[in-house]
């Protein structure tokens, strides 16, 4: 272990948590903030949780926001599994959830941050202001206070380790509660026995994929991804050049969790729904797109929603494809805020528009296999969701949707002419490929850049194959 302090805090609280370390390493503290670190938009587990398991202090940064980040609830609950001193900061007022330590507690959100800077060096760090350079080990100076550790009784640590597999956390409530799924279900014609995700089916999974919870449909096989609950950003910032009007005005959204496909539908999935007579054939005669491991493509809306409605499913509505995309921090891309076309299959070097990048090489032509680019992943884990091709999604279309839309599960217009797509495709160049980037177009329309996922609703039946990852 060392003598340094990891800061844990959440997007939304960036400016304060950089503040803090500033000030904080100014006095003579050893701090460990993940913006100071060069990780190349990765997952902040790469470096970060090896960080977290050598650091001596785990300071938390807490504020409403914090409260909803499965980043944060995921490192705190790896700090308190290893023992770390916790020390709660607030930043914004907040409800300090009841499994912290009632003390130290330092609340930034009254007083001048000058004297909270005092209070939080003097009654728990233990020394006054001291010279730039970090603090050693051992030292002559007056000695550091010994810190609570945020511990709890020994049967719930264990409780937790032996469940931290198979439950997602919903903090601040109590740390063992499932991810909700009904006691019972209405009976669905699916053609066979239907069984909703519980405790039992969930897989723990590596958070550099994706932090939450998977299960795989029996249908078609298809791997599916768990969206926490709780608000996001959803639409453009109105200084981003590249915007859209139909983009704004910036929003903020809560929706329930749900659950979405890892990957684009297949033909091999897709064929599937074929020979069971429960779709139609795509329209599209090309042998450049019939791959097994390719995404479908040629099919109108109708018969996406036909697909996913055979495999016990629905297409996402819109608001829930851009929370799977971007997670809750309003990035640009899944993987940060940053173009770069290695991560995604777009008009590159090899497409046939005039438009191309003629400085990238992704290494496809057309659509490539789905999950080719797994360093692009969204913050949970989902791939493809920026280029390949263009997927439908549930809602229709409206050019100020935005401007009407309501704050809870939002779910577009009750009619209209065309309907939403979004993610760009192998045919379009980066801007267009902005997960904000709203499209659209008629239901019967089927190109051989248009493709789909699949979502499940919380309480929605669905049928689970089995706890396999991938």
């Amino acid at each position: 272990m060392t003598d340094y302090t990891f800061i844990c805090y959440t997007h939304e609280d960036t400016r304060f948590a950089k503040k803090l370390a500033g000030e904080l390493q100014r006095r003579g503290l050893e701090i460990w903030l993940d913006q100071w670190t060069a990780v190349d938009n990765a997952p902040w587990d790469r470096g970060g949780q090896k960080a977290l398991q050598d650091c001596r202090h785990f300071l938390l940064v807490l504020s409403p926001a914090a409260l909803n980040s499965w980043v944060v609830r995921d490192q705190t609950l790896l700090a308190v599994n290893q023992g770390k001193a916790i020390i709660p900061v607030i930043c914004q007022t907040c409800s300090l959830p009841s499994i912290l330590p009632a003390e130290p507690v330092i609340d930034f959100s009254h007083g001048q941050f000058s004297q909270r800077i005092e209070q939080l060096l003097t009654d728990v760090y233990g020394h006054f202001d001291q010279p730039r350079q970090p603090l050693q080990r051992p030292a002559a100076t007056a000695p550091m206070r010994q810190l609570p550790s945020w511990s709890w009784p020994s049967a719930v640590v264990l409780i937790l380790l032996a469940l931290s597999a198979a439950i997602f956390y919903r903090w601040p409530r109590s740390a063992g509660e499932p991810a909700l799924v009904p006691a019972e279900i209405e009976p669905v014609s699916l053609g066979e026995p239907v069984y909703v995700p519980t405790v039992d089916t969930f897989q723990a999974i590596d958070p550099q994929s994706t932090p939450i919870k998977t299960f795989r449909r029996t249908k078609d096989g298809n791997l599916m991804i768990l969206i926490p609950a709780g608000d996001f950003l959803m639409g453009s910032a109105a200084s981003d050049p590249d915007a859209g009007v139909d983009e704004l005005p910036r929003h903020v959204v809560y929706l329930d969790e749900f659950w979405i496909d890892e990957l684009e539908v297949s033909n091999y999935h897709y064929r599937q729904c074929l020979d069971a007579g429960g779709c139609s054939p795509p329209q599209l005669g090309s042998g450049l797109f019939i791959g097994d491991d390719l995404p479908v493509v040629g099919v109108n809306w109708e018969q996406a929603a036909e697909y996913c409605t055979w495999a016990g499913a629905r297409l996402p509505t819109e608001a829930e494809w851009e929370k799977a995309a971007r997670g809750v921090d309003g990035r640009l891309f899944p993987w940060g805020d940053e173009f770069d076309g290695a991560l995604l299959n777009y008009c590159d070097a090899n497409c046939v528009a005039d438009w191309r990048d003629f400085g990238a090489d992704d290494g496809y032509r057309y659509t490539a296999p789905v999950g080719s680019y797994p360093a692009g992943a969204s913050p949970y884990g989902v791939l493809d969701m920026s280029g390949n091709v263009w997927e439908w999604t549930a809602d229709w279309y409206g050019d100020d949707t935005y401007a009407q839309s309501i704050y809870k599960n939002p779910t577009g217009p009750e009619t209209g002419l065309q309907r939403v797509i979004r993610g760009g495709s192998w045919f379009y160049p980066s801007k267009s490929l902005r997960v904000a980037r709203r499209h659209k177009d008629i239901p019967n329309s089927a190109y051989d850049n248009i493709g789909f996922r699949c979502a499940v609703s919380p309480l929605q039946p669905v049928s689970i194959k089995d706890k396999g990852g991938s």
